[in-house]
């Protein structure tokens, strides 16, 4: 904010999918019947090209950030952090299956990969980061403490989420998705990922739910589990495999190829992961983000 002149859309859209209630927030805005678009926007770096960099982070600025930051510092604090880095890591995991590998090292190319399977991934979740968010208690103690496992013998979380909220977090996530206007394919992926075995409203829909079923079972094998964990010896026999293979997804022809394809992607996950969720802004301190949410409510 204190140097616009520089802000470009690479290093914005970078720092934007740190956090998907950030992207989230975004496709909302591009979407809403104000632009009047054609079509829906459904990526983090279309949205900072169709707002304009400075634009976004005045909008980042503006996002109740010092209230998320109180959640941080509070008892449901790891446990949100926990969600982000399990969004993250099925976001990459998600974009390696649908795109591959890119040429130059992850994190320089980062900006400029975070496109729709990217997107997907990270909001793949976005339900239960609405539940986090707003029940923080009870979330806690259902993620964290796993407090009603003694109560009731569950297959999933969702079973408990419904006794608990009344609700799974797949319909929460469709429900606000809906409201925010997000595209159907993201909507469709936020719904279905745990059940991606029927037919959505199109082929790209399809692929989309199902390259995250798979890399959200891949990212809790590969240390980046929210709530409960995936073993690695146990990941071929998900039928899932053999539904992306069916649907061209992966390249590698055979379910053992492809899950040995994503487990070695480790190192640059890992380091990837903390480079999205490192501490960037901790010398920061509120009075600095006041003022300049200030500045940004004075320009024309």
């Amino acid at each position: 904010m204190n140097q616009p002149e520089k802000m470009e859309v690479g290093p914005v859209s970078e720092m934007v999918q740190r956090d998907p209630i950030v992207v989230a927030r975004l496709l909302h805005i591009v979407n809403s019947a104000y632009y009047g678009l054609r079509h829906t926007i459904g990526s983090a770096d279309r949205a900072v090209v169709m707002l304009g960099p400075l634009a976004v982070s005045g909008i980042v600025l503006g996002m109740h950030m010092l209230k998320l930051r109180t959640i941080l510092d509070g008892p449901a604090g790891a446990c949100f952090h926990r969600l982000i880095r399990h969004s993250i890591a099925t976001a990459f995991l998600t974009r390696h299956l649908v795109e591959g590998t890119p040429r130059e090292n992850t994190r320089k190319s980062a900006s400029a990969r975070i496109g729709l399977p990217f997107t997907a991934g990270l909001l793949h979740d976005f339900g239960k980061i609405i539940l986090v968010y707003n029940y923080q208690k009870d979330a806690v103690g259902l993620y964290d403490e796993n407090a009603f496992d003694k109560q009731v013998a569950a297959i999933d979380d969702r079973e408990l989420e419904q006794l608990l909220f009344g609700c799974d977090h797949t319909e929460a996530g469709e429900f606000a998705a809906r409201k925010l206007h997000f595209p159907d394919v993201l909507v469709s992926v936020i719904r279905h990922h745990h059940d991606p075995f029927g037919t959505a409203e199109s082929p790209e829909a399809d692929r989309l739910i199902r390259a995250a079923a798979a890399a959200n079972l891949v990212a809790k094998a590969m240390g980046y589990a929210f709530s409960r964990t995936e073993k690695v010896n146990e990941l071929i026999q998900h039928p899932i495999w053999n539904l992306l293979i069916a649907t061209g997804l992966p390249r590698h022809g055979t379910p053992e190829a492809a899950i040995e394809d994503l487990l070695h992607q480790q190192e640059d996950l890992d380091q990837y992961v903390k480079h999205l969720t490192s501490n960037a802004f901790d010398s920061i301190d509120d009075d600095e983000l006041r003022r300049s949410a200030e500045i940004w409510k004075m320009r024309p």
